[in-house]
């Protein structure tokens, strides 16, 4: 019987997905189950399907319909339904629409209105080599198992290069500092770069 325990243990341990070895190069770039992502794009995640902590799918399609209505008429929304817009922020922005919301929310829209070719222009210049330098080492430490920055030649790790070096530039005051990195890099997944500078 003990040895019959022994042999069912053994095919279940082999039939399990070991996703606590993932990191290695090897694996993060090899075929397999290791470069699938989830639904928000870290490789090996376990939420690409809904569960219990999350909300049904028609809920989610009435929250995205009201964001859409509200964001149609931003202005008109902010001037006379204020609370209503808090009280949705509170339940939680859906996925789908963050890109369009995050940046009606933050006022980021009007600076790009009024000043649309800043970030082009600090994204061209050279940037301070003590900040490169420091920016560059970083890189790799933001998100390595998300999709978007698992290559350091891909776009992920070379538009935070950009988004941070000329965040150094245009508060030169600030600088960076490590903080910096994972805030941008959830941003960066969500918007394109030249709102996050604004």
């Amino acid at each position: 019987m003990a040895q019959a325990l022994g042999e069912d243990l053994v095919q279940t341990s082999e039939l399990q997905d070991d996703s606590s070895s993932l990191g290695s190069d090897s694996e993060l770039s090899g075929p397999g189950p290791y470069r699938q992502a989830d639904r928000y794009g870290f490789i090996g995640g376990s939420s690409a399907e809904p569960g219990p902590g999350h909300p049904p799918a028609d809920l989610i399609r009435q929250r995205e319909m009201k964001w859409v209505e509200m964001t149609s008429h931003w202005e008109k929304t902010m001037s006379r339904r204020y609370k209503k817009v808090k009280m949705q922020c509170r339940k939680g922005i859906p996925s789908a629409l963050r890109a369009r919301c995050w940046p009606l929310l933050c006022g980021a829209h009007v600076c790009q209105k009024n000043s649309p070719d800043t970030y082009k222009e600090l994204a061209e210049a050279p940037g301070d080599p003590q900040w490169m330098e420091t920016i560059s080492r970083d890189l790799h430490r933001q998100f390595p198992l998300h999709e978007m920055f698992v290559s350091p030649q891909g776009h992920g790790q070379q538009g935070l290069l950009q988004v941070l070096k000329a965040y150094t530039l245009h508060r030169p005051e600030q600088g960076y500092c490590q903080a910096q990195g994972p805030v941008a890099a959830v941003l960066l997944m969500h918007l394109p770069p030249e709102l996050l500078i604004l």
